[in-house]
């Protein structure tokens, strides 16, 4: 997830921003007791333990590792268990204990305001869909051809480019990327991963998955299901007199409804963390907030506000589990090829559109080229070219944003400076904490994605190695 909020109109040092989001983790410890954190270092833990051995399929050791430099010290000291007969990971200290439930195709949920049994209930129905090899060349299947690039590709500046996005000489190995994809005319020219890591591992998003659950939302006006300027449909702004009534989905997906949130970093006491580790019904909590500015007056970074989102979808594809998730694999995933993909849901049932979102590095660059082709791919018209057009339009209150997409907008007001200077201009962003990144140029016919697990003082320089790609690849 993003970690930072920014509350007014212009805003001049996004960069800035973005190395907040980087370096949080690295002082999160200052601001209040860690004995104030258990309940949100416990429920982190146990979820994260949770879906990175079912879902990711990393070794208990590895997820525990990963924990312990994403939080500390929140989550340091915990004992992990993992269940393998019922699917669940369990953290403990004496003061704590937290679990999180692993359901087929759906992920892992936290046991918050609910149980194993409710939980397996509100599954029944629900087919999870197997990875499996398709014998066609990406994106309609898995058959990568890295031997023959295309005649305006320099090869050899290409891989040094790869080579240095690999090389990190940070204290014990804080950039560390673990999966790179290259896609240019339609195809990859470049594929590599970390050692341990492959075209198999599900990655998660963090905040990146904002960006799936506009492409869900997409899908859902495109079906008439849902209108971008009409007012949000949440039952708890029912009331002609409530402040939040006028609310249009336009304004949530632009980050621009008004709505109070706090996300500035990942401590105890923060909405986003109350939100994610001690709530069930996330975007329940996330709607009960007050407003603290007109819509399109001010731009918030909000998680709760894609959760909200989450639930809209949820409740225009059917208002259950199964028919969520039916609507999401049949209307966008399996057109769009993504058969990796789980997007794990709360204890209500919705996808927790925020943070949550798994699939491998393949399925990302399949995500970012459906948008590079302007809602199309393997021939099939997943979104609509006019909502495409949406996502990357600059939002009312901030230019670097626009439909839960980062754009590159300008950055410093003063000096017309972009917020990636040597990117182009129509570059876009799915992004997320740990530098998570789908890049879409479509000036120049290229995504480029970068998953990894960039923690402490580690900082993976979007600008200087997406600017090295593109170097290798001809105008």
């Amino acid at each position: 997830m993003f970690k930072y909020d920014i509350a007014r109109p212009q805003i001049s040092g996004l960069a800035s921003a973005f190395a907040l989001l980087l370096s949080a983790s690295s002082g999160w410890a200052e601001d209040a007791p860690v004995e104030e954190g258990l309940a949100m270092g416990a429920g982190a833990a146990a979820k994260l333990a949770c879906s990175g051995v079912f879902v990711a399929g990393y070794s208990l050791g590895q997820i525990e590792s990963d924990i312990n430099r994403l939080l500390p010290p929140y989550t340091e000291g915990f004992e992990y268990s993992v269940d393998e007969k019922h699917k669940t990971a369990t953290v403990r200290k004496p003061q704590i204990e937290r679990t999180a439930l692993y359901r087929p195709g759906l992920g892992c949920t936290l046991l918050v305001d609910t149980d194993s049994e409710a939980l397996k209930k509100q599954a029944k129905g629900v087919k999870s869909i197997k990875m499996k090899k398709r014998r066609a060349p990406w994106p309609a299947g898995d058959e990568v051809d890295l031997g023959t690039l295309p005649t305006d590709v320099d090869a050899t500046k290409l891989a040094k480019a790869l080579d240095d996005i690999f090389a990190d000489d940070t204290p014990d190995h804080e950039i560390d990327t673990r999966a790179i994809i290259v896609v240019h005319d339609g195809r990859i020219i470049a594929e590599r991963y970390a050692d341990g890591f492959s075209q198999d591992t599900r990655f998660l998003g963090w905040s990146a998955s904002k960006s799936v659950t506009s492409a869900l939302v997409g899908a859902l006006v495109s079906e008439g299901e849902l209108s971008l300027d009409e007012r949000a449909p949440i039952a708890a702004w029912d009331r002609a007199d409530d402040p939040r009534h006028e609310i249009t989905l336009r304004n949530l997906l632009n980050m621009s409804s008004g709505l109070a949130f706090t996300e500035v970093r990942y401590l105890p006491g923060e909405d986003s963390t109350i939100m994610l580790f001690e709530r069930g019904d996330m975007a329940g909590y996330a709607a009960s907030l007050p407003m603290e500015a007109k819509p399109d007056e001010v731009f918030k970074y909000s998680s709760g506000t894609t959760n909200m989102l989450a639930r809209i979808a949820f409740d225009a594809a059917g208002g259950t589990l199964a028919a969520s998730e039916k609507f999401a694999r049949e209307q966008f995933f399996l057109p769009a090829g993504m058969t990796s993909a789980v997007f794990e849901r709360d204890a209500s049932g919705a996808m927790v559109g925020s943070s949550s979102f798994y699939a491998t590095a393949r399925d990302w660059a399949r995500f970012g080229l459906l948008h590079l082709n302007r809602g199309v791919i393997n021939g099939n018209e997943v979104l609509s070219p006019e909502w495409v057009d949406f996502i990357h339009t600059p939002a009312p209150t901030n230019d670097e944003y626009g439909g839960q997409f980062w754009r590159n907008g300008v950055a410093d007001k003063e000096k017309g400076q972009r917020w990636f200077p040597d990117l182009p201009a129509d570059a876009y962003f799915a992004l997320g904490h740990n530098t998570q990144v789908v890049g879409i140029i479509p000036s120049r016919d290229v995504v480029i994605v970068r998953l990894g697990w960039a923690s402490g003082g580690g900082k993976f320089d979007i600008n200087r190695h997406y600017a090295a790609i593109l170097s290798a690849i001809g105008e």
